[in-house]
């Protein structure tokens, strides 16, 4: 509740609204916040929700079959971005169609494991970007932050860093751009299991947009506001240049999300 006050504010609508539809006598759904007392573990079938923030410490093998968790056992293979890289260049080794299915990620390093298979890499493609009149540009990323922290842009291999693991891909230069700005879409998949695989998309998502119009001139690199589109960076521009944004970034159109 005070780490993530929004997520529990969230939380406690859904419950009242659910309490709301019905009482259990009528067949209703009826939530209460277990109290703090009766979190021992021996007493550990009194709960059938646990959402937590981060991956819960429960023994998996225990759960009872009415318990639910909004945390998979060994979820970071896919939401850390070295473990999601290793993992897709592994299914993209194991046949020929998984090849062109998985085809979905830039060519990408993890650091400092793969240094030298990077430094060769940036030296050829710095070969094939300046034959063509091209930037050679990289992204890294930390390997386990979020919300656009850490990211950064580089054209030359002394910018690299190498005090945390890191991934580092080659840049998309030529991103689809809405009236020449960045963006993406946000979209929300519900997995309910693996094994089988049971999946829900949401249908509703939202785009995400940069508030600086696109270039890819050296002296823009820096500029998180050309090259991210992350809402928690997004929004620390207090103001918007007038006529420089289109339309449906305006601040009464939702500012840099919509």
């Amino acid at each position: 509740q005070q780490a993530k006050p929004e997520v529990y504010q969230i939380l406690c609508d859904v419950a009242a609204t659910l309490n709301k539809a019905g009482s259990m006598a009528d067949g209703g759904v009826a939530w209460l916040e277990l109290p703090p007392v009766l979190c021992a573990r021996n007493l550990a079938a009194s709960w059938d929700l646990l959402w937590t923030w981060k991956p819960p410490l429960v023994r998996w093998r225990e759960l009872l079959p009415w318990q639910k968790v909004n945390h998979f056992a060994g979820s970071r293979n896919l939401t850390r971005k070295d473990r999601l890289k290793k993992h897709l260049q592994r299914a993209r080794q194991s046949c020929a169609k998984a090849s062109e299915s998985f085809d979905i990620m830039p060519l990408t390093f993890a650091l400092p494991a793969e240094y030298v298979q990077f430094v060769e890499a940036f030296a050829a493609c710095a070969e094939e970007a300046k034959n063509h009149g091209q930037p050679n540009i990289w992204i890294m990323k930390p390997v386990g932050l979020s919300r656009g922290r850490g990211i950064s842009l580089i054209n030359e291999i002394s910018a690299v860093s190498y005090g945390e693991a890191m991934v580092i891909q080659r840049y998309v230069t030529a991103p689809l751009l809405l009236d020449g700005y960045k963006f993406d879409l946000r979209l929300y998949v519900l997995v309910t299991s693996f094994n089988p695989l049971e999946a829900f998309l949401y249908s509703e998502g939202f785009g995400r947009f940069s508030t600086e119009r696109y270039t890819i001139e050296a002296s823009s690199l820096s500029d998180k506001y050309v090259h991210l589109t992350n809402s928690s960076i997004q929004k620390e521009r207090s103001q918007f240049a007038e006529g420089t944004l289109p339309m449906s970034l305006g601040a009464e159109e939702g500012g840099t999300k919509c």
